[in-house]
C-alpha cells in the first residue's frame, strides 16, 4: 500500500476521485494533509452542453476528525471548470464535505454521537476542532429527524412537568409500557395542553387512551376528562407514599423542637430519623448496635420505641403513616380503607394528608388496581435535569427542546472493547 492511499485509509476518505498528495506533522499542534479533487467531466450540470473545460483551482480547509488528539486539517485543491457556452464557472464536488461548508461530514457524525451522551456544546466543540455555533447548527440540522410522531396514542399515559429555561415549567408526557417520550410543551397551561392534543389527535385516536398516571395535580384531571373521556385517572404510587412519610417527619421536626438540642431526647429524634421513615416490620430486632450520639447500644426497634415513648401523639401518627404507606406500597385496598377508619389521635399534618386521600380515593382505587407509576417518567425528568445542568441551563428553549429529542431517540448501540 503506497503512503497515499494509508493516508486515506487513515482518515476514512471513501472518494476515489481525491488523491493525497503530501502530510506535513511539523506543527506540534495539527496534522496539515494535502489533497486534490478533481475528475473528467463532459457535460456542463447547468445547460448541459459538452463545452466544460478545466478552469483553474480552489484551496479550502476542511476540518476532519482528530487523530490521537491532534486536529487534522485537509488542504482540499478543489478543480474548477467552466462551460464556453453558458459561461458559467463551478468547483468540483465531493461526498466528503458539503458545497460551501469546512467541516467534513464525518467531524458532523461525531459531533452527533456525542450529542447523545451528557456532554456540554462547549467541551464536543474543544475535543473536535470546530466552534460551539457549528455544534448548534447540528443541533438545529437534526431538530426535523428527531421530531416526535404524532400518528397514535399508547393506551397508558404518564403526565408530569419540570422545569425548563429560566423559571418555566414546562409540560412532559411518556408512554406508560414503552417510556418512549409521546410530548413535552414549553409550558404546562391547560389551555396549550388541550390545544396540542385536540389539534394533532383524533377523537378515535384520544378514546385509545385507557389510563393516565398523574399526581395530585388537579389541573391535569379536568384536561383528561375533557380530552380523553374514556380514560381512568391513575394516582401515582410514588407520590402517595412520599405525602404520607413527609407528614411523618414534620411531625418528629414539630416534636424534636420541644427539647433542648443537648438532651438524649432531641439526639433520639435528629440523628436518627432515617429509623423513624423505615417500616416498622424491617426494622432490627435482635442484633444491638453502637449509636454514637447516644453512647449506648441499642437494636433499631428498641431506639424507635424510646423515640415513640416522648410523646403519644406521634405514637399514634408513626403506626398510622406506616400502615398507609404500607398499604399503598403492597397495592393492597383493604388494608389501606382499614387503616384509613383508624386514623384519630394523629397529628395536624398527617390529618391533612389523609384528607387529601379521602378526597382522590377513586384515583387511589385505580392505582392499586393497576401496575402503573409515574416512575419512569421521574427517571426521564431526571436526565432532563441532567441535561439542563451539564449546559448550566438553557435559555433558548428550541435548542433545549432539540437536545431533549437527540439523547432520546438517537440509540447508539454498546459494544464491547475489541481485545482481538
Amino acid at each position: 500500500m503506497s503512503q497515499n492511499h494509508f493516508i486515506e485509509d487513515t482518515l476514512q476518505i471513501k472518494d476515489p476521485n481525491i488523491i493525497c498528495t503530501s502530510i506535513d506533522s511539523s506543527d506540534p499542534i495539527k496534522q496539515v494533509v494535502h489533497a486534490k479533487l478533481t475528475y473528467p467531466l463532459e457535460n456542463c450540470p447547468l445547460c448541459g452542453q459538452p463545452e466544460v473545460v478545466r478552469f483553474g483551482t480552489n484551496l479550502i480547509n476542511v476540518r476532519m476528525p482528530p487523530v490521537k488528539e491532534r486536529p487534522i486539517i485537509l488542504k482540499l485543491l478543489k478543480q474548477r471548470y467552466r462551460c464556453k457556452s453558458c459561461k458559467h464557472t463551478f468547483s468540483a464536488q465531493t461526498s466528503l464535505v458539503k458545497p460551501h461548508c469546512q467541516i467534513s461530514e464525518d467531524t458532523k457524525q461525531m459531533i452527533i454521537l456525542r450529542l447523545i451522551k451528557d456532554r456540554s456544546v462547549t467541551d464536543i466543540a474543544d475535543e473536535l476542532n470546530v466552534s460551539p455555533v457549528a455544534v448548534n447548527r447540528v443541533i438545529d440540522s437534526l431538530s426535523t429527524q428527531t421530531m416526535i410522531a404524532l400518528n397514535t396514542l399508547p393506551k397508558t399515559l404518564c403526565f408530569d412537568e419540570f422545569r425548563s429555561t429560566g423559571h418555566q415549567m414546562s409540560f412532559i408526557a411518556i408512554d406508560g409500557d414503552s417510556h418512549q417520550l409521546v410530548t413535552v410543551l414549553p409550558d404546562r397551561f391547560n389551555r396549550n395542553i388541550k390545544k396540542h392534543f385536540l389539534n394533532h389527535y383524533s377523537l378515535k385516536e384520544r378514546n385509545e387512551v385507557q389510563q393516565i398516571v398523574i399526581d395530585f395535580n388537579a389541573q391535569y384531571q379536568s384536561v383528561i376528562r375533557e380530552v380523553f373521556p374514556k380514560a381512568k385517572i391513575i394516582a401515582d404510587n410514588f407520590h402517595l407514599v412520599q405525602m404520607g412519610l413527609q407528614a411523618l417527619n414534620q411531625t418528629r421536626v414539630q416534636l424534636m423542637h420541644h427539647f433542648s438540642s443537648d438532651t438524649r431526647e432531641y439526639r433520639i429524634l435528629k440523628h436518627h430519623w432515617r429509623l423513624f421513615l423505615k417500616s416498622y416490620s424491617n426494622l432490627e430486632t435482635r442484633k444491638p448496635q453502637w449509636f454514637t450520639h447516644l453512647k449506648d447500644w441499642f437494636t433499631q426497634e428498641q431506639l424507635i420505641l424510646k423515640g415513640l415513648e416522648l410523646d403519644p401523639t406521634f405514637q399514634h401518627t408513626y403506626f398510622t403513616a406506616h400502615a398507609l404507606v404500607d398499604a399503598l406500597r403492597t397495592r393492597d385496598y383493604q388494608r389501606f380503607i382499614e387503616a384509613l377508619s383508624r386514623t384519630d389521635k394523629v397529628s395536624s399534618q398527617l390529618e391533612t394528608t389523609i384528607k387529601t386521600y379521602r378526597k382522590h380515593l377513586s384515583l387511589i382505587k385505580n392505582m392499586m388496581a393497576s401496575t402503573y407509576s409515574n416512575g419512569p417518567l421521574e427517571g426521564v425528568n431526571r436526565k432532563i435535569k441532567q441535561i439542563k445542568r451539564t449546559a448550566y441551563g438553557y435559555r433558548n428553549w428550541s435548542h433545549f427542546y432539540t437536545r431533549i429529542r437527540i439523547e432520546f431517540t438517537i440509540q447508539n448501540k454498546k459494544r464491547k472493547p475489541i481485545r482481538k
